[in-house]
């Protein structure tokens, strides 16, 4: 579950505090998510939970907007017991809605329905984090094969199969964190693991510069940001 992240969608900060605090107990990555676009995105597969009420999702509507927009690989709806009527729960799973659950939920009992959730997804998830393209579609890596597709000059397409493996790591993080800048050591903690402390941090800027000259023009697209590490721009143009 090393990829998996979970996002807490609700205004409700004792519901974000009392679970985050539980997930982070079994090693899972957590996010809040007040309505604020801003938020960073999280890499990687991702589980929403989302609460239905006034101040974010009021509808079923609401709730294949949020997904449309938001596209996790799975969304669990949670609201008042009091206010949950059988159809608005039904209308939300036929919205797109994974589960549904109570709000006052026992955390041990979240916990282990959302372990059994996982059992069900991890296909879906693994495949998932297998790939990651850019925004804009210039570069596409699929991690199961190997092998990254770029946008080479007069939209032609080429494969690179000669990446290493920690290249591929490299440029699959920073897809997944586009237009946000990654220090080096955010990298090393990332990619490296454990094994980070025995790696000094010019070992990145070795990496990136091969995997720059490997990708060809879009290698532009990694740009050095001095001070602070690197960030991927996958809307800057090849040319």
């Amino acid at each position: 579950m090393g990829t998996l992240g979970f996002r807490i969608i609700t205004p409700d900060d004792n519901i974000v505090g009392r679970w985050r605090r539980a997930f982070v107990r079994e090693g899972w990555r957590v996010a809040a998510a007040v309505p604020c676009p801003e938020e960073p995105a999280m890499s990687g597969a991702e589980v929403d939970l989302i609460e239905i009420g006034p101040d974010l999702c009021s509808t079923p509507e609401d709730l294949k907007r949020i997904l449309d927009e938001r596209e996790p690989v799975s969304a669990i709806v949670f609201g008042d017991q009091a206010k949950s009527s059988n159809k608005l729960i039904a209308d939300l799973l036929e919205a797109g809605a994974d589960d549904f659950v109570y709000k006052n939920i026992d955390e041990r009992i979240l916990v282990a329905k959302l372990k059994a959730h996982i059992r069900r997804l991890m296909p879906a998830i693994s495949e998932r984090s297998a790939r990651a393209t850019s925004s804009c579609g210039a570069i596409e890596v699929d991690r199961l094969r190997h092998s990254v597709k770029v946008q080479a000059a007069k939209g032609r397409r080429t494969e690179i199969l000669n990446l290493t493996q920690r290249e591929l790591d490299i440029l699959t993080f920073l897809i997944d964190h586009e237009k946000q800048v990654v220090s080096r050591e955010t990298m090393l903690e990332r990619i490296w693991g454990e094994g980070a402390v025995d790696v000094y941090s010019e070992c990145v800027d070795k990496h990136i510069e091969s995997l720059r000259r490997k990708l060809g023009l879009c290698g532009k697209k990694i740009r050095t940001v001095y001070g602070a590490g690197y960030m991927f721009n996958g809307e800057s143009p090849v040319k």
